[in-house]
């Protein structure tokens, strides 16, 4: 009768086994030596009154011998002689138990506040009275911690194997924004592209809502050292917490083939509607030519800001309008972010036939500086320039580089000596650089700008020309545009709601590097100037 009872117990025991092993001849070596256990144990004598709940117990801790064997991790001998109710009395004896790394690795990855208490009770003697005066909350609080923690303990003992045989690959996400950026630099400066760790924090909390447990485990560091990060995140709003105490991070993040999913239609939109922007394009060059602040540079800038313009506004009709949120530090901001792998190549079915990479237009503006008024910086990378553009400058972020590189532009055209006006001497080292990218040149000991210098009365012609040269041209393309974009959306998970739908047509809108390498190849404008150009003008009196 007693063989017949353990029978009943095998499936149930086998399909335990399966959950916690990685192949079938582990699950049933693991069976067959719980039920030889409960025949030893049963002809000593001895009644089990819960039969199911006792393989169980036997089955977990053979498990666990089972992994320390398999990882020469010191064998601890369990015997069969055990309370069911007192399963976590070893945790009294941490100290002196060789599973005492193993354990206190598992107390590492518990939040906070479980985490102390675990600490405090077991790994210092505090009694829960002592720990519940010291934190200043109830005893039945401190109780009720307790009891979570060591369930989470258990639940993460039992998933050693996967902690052990898992390496965390990490991966790299580049965040940019929209609207208008923080005091500080935000939403840029809370992730720099050092930062591995905090982006991958992001990464692995953006599919679904996790505990700060799941993510420590999940990068392999203990919970003491991430939660400040998520705490800066949440605080710099690019995270949000969850009413059950989880977090996600809350913008969009695109992966590395979204740019070029639909780059042949992309080629194609822009070759099928060349004569439509194009005749605009060289009409506004001819009057560009006319102006007496005319040069090659500006023609370039003036380019790529009428190709933006065409692509925008013709899509504006089948999306709905963005809203810039107020946040921290004087921002308006909608970020997102860029994953990628330093090990990707991109299958050559999916590449294009030129590189279409291109920032959004940057501005920085400075109300008053010496005795300028209103002085502009405005700036686009894109790939006819063949540097990174402000790589080696030192600088934690675009905001304040360009605030900095804006005030060296007007003493270089006003002929003002920088020292004389205490400039700061993290750009003047920059000087060799800036000159190798093209911003200005040393002529006769003293520097020029290279790049456009325009007043605001110019600024303001050229804006008109530019204008009403990509009028001209959404004039003919919208309709086509919306039969191109149509249904193109980029999946998101399904708790993010913040992200607009702007954000999600992104990455599969036709790119303005495709109108400009059409109007290239119809020279209309030269591909090589001959010398390097950032693509970036300022504008000041």
């Amino acid at each position: 009768m007693q063989n017949e009872e353990l029978q009943n117990q095998i499936d149930f025991l086998m399909s335990a086994a399966l959950r916690k092993c990685a192949n079938f001849e582990d699950a049933r070596d693991l069976t067959q030596e719980s039920l030889l256990a409960a025949l030893v144990y049963r002809n000593k004598g001895t009644v089990i009154k819960n039969l199911h709940s006792w393989l169980l117990i036997v089955l977990n801790r053979k498990y666990y011998d089972m992994l320390r064997r398999k990882y020469k991790i010191p064998t601890v001998t369990i015997g069969d002689d055990f309370d069911i109710e007192d399963e976590m009395n070893d945790i009294e004896k941490i100290g002196e138990s060789n599973e005492a790394e193993m354990v206190r690795r598992e107390v590492a990855y518990l939040s906070e506040m479980y985490r102390t208490i675990i600490a405090r009770h077991y790994f210092y003697g505090e009694s829960v009275e002592r720990i519940a005066q010291y934190l200043r909350i109830p005893v039945g609080t401190v109780k009720s911690r307790l009891d979570f923690g060591r369930k989470q303990l258990k639940k993460g003992l039992g998933s050693m194997e996967n902690y052990i045989e898992n390496s965390y690959i990490p991966c790299r996400l580049h965040i940019a924004n929209s609207g208008r950026s923080g005091i500080d630099g935000e939403p840029q400066s809370l992730v720099h592209d050092d930062d591995i760790l905090t982006q991958n924090l992001l990464l692995l909390a953006y599919e679904i809502p996790v505990t700060i447990t799941e993510l420590a485990k999940a990068i392999g560091i203990p919970t003491a050292y991430i939660e400040p990060v998520i705490n800066k995140l949440i605080s710099g709003e690019l995270m949000k917490r969850t009413g059950d105490g989880k977090v996600y991070t809350d913008f969009v993040i695109y992966d590395q083939d979204d740019e070029v999913k639909y780059i042949k239609e992309q080629e194609k939109f822009a070759s099928d509607n060349a004569d439509s922007f194009c005749m605009p394009i060289k009409e506004a060059i001819q009057r560009l030519k006319q102006t007496s602040f005319y040069s090659e540079r500006l023609e370039r800038f003036m380019l790529i800001n009428i190709a933006r313009k065409i692509t925008w506004d013709s899509i504006q009709p089948y999306i709905k309008p963005q809203v810039f949120p107020d946040r921290p530090n004087g921002g308006r901001w909608i970020a997102f972010g860029y994953r990628y792998s330093e090990n990707y190549r991109m299958p050559d079915e999916k590449r294009g036939k030129e590189q279409y990479g291109m920032s959004g237009e940057r501005w920085v503006n400075i109300d008053e500086y010496l005795k300028g008024k209103n002085l502009v910086i405005r700036s686009v990378e894109t790939s006819l320039y063949p540097y990174s553009k402000y790589d080696g400058f030192g600088y934690l972020n675009f905001s304040e580089m360009e605030i900095d590189l804006l005030k060296l532009f007007y003493l270089i055209d006003k002929q003002i000596s920088p020292e004389s006006v205490g400039f700061p001497p993290k750009m003047l080292k920059n000087m060799p650089l800036i000159e190798q990218r093209g911003f200005i040149k040393f002529q006769n000991s003293k520097s020029k700008l290279l790049i456009p210098h325009l007043t605001h009365e110019e600024y303001e012609e050229y804006r008109k020309i530019v204008s009403e040269a990509a009028d001209k041209a959404v004039a003919k393309i919208t309709a086509p545009m919306g039969e191109y974009i149509n249904y193109k959306r980029k999946k998101i998970p399904l708790h993010l709601k913040s992200v607009p739908e702007q954000k999600l047509t992104m990455p599969y809108e036709v790119q303005a590097m495709c109108l400009v390498y059409e109007a290239i190849n119809h020279n209309i404008h030269k591909r090589d100037l001959g010398y390097p150009c950032p693509e970036t003008i300022v504008v000041f009196d």
